[in-house]
């Protein structure tokens, strides 16, 4: 199990869609939101692979300028 920290930027960006999205092996919460820059996110995936497809989903959403992945515990 990998737990991580994501912050999902945007200036549109709703934590509605991120919150709904389905990730497959991996699991979201959304924390709290950035004024006018984004989303703070908790990530938990089975396996890097299922934190990098969540990444890159996270990445698709409409309005979504930027995923950084903050911080990683395996």
């Amino acid at each position: 199990m990998i737990s991580s920290w994501v912050l999902v930027e945007g200036v549109e960006t709703n934590s509605e869609p991120l919150r709904a999205l389905s990730l497959g092996n991996a699991l979201q919460q959304v924390v709290g939101s950035i004024a006018g820059s984004g989303t703070v996110l908790h990530v938990a995936a089975e396996s890097g692979e299922d934190l990098n497809r969540a990444l890159l989903d996270f990445a698709r959403v409409q309005g979504v300028t930027a995923v950084r992945l903050l911080a990683a515990k395996c």
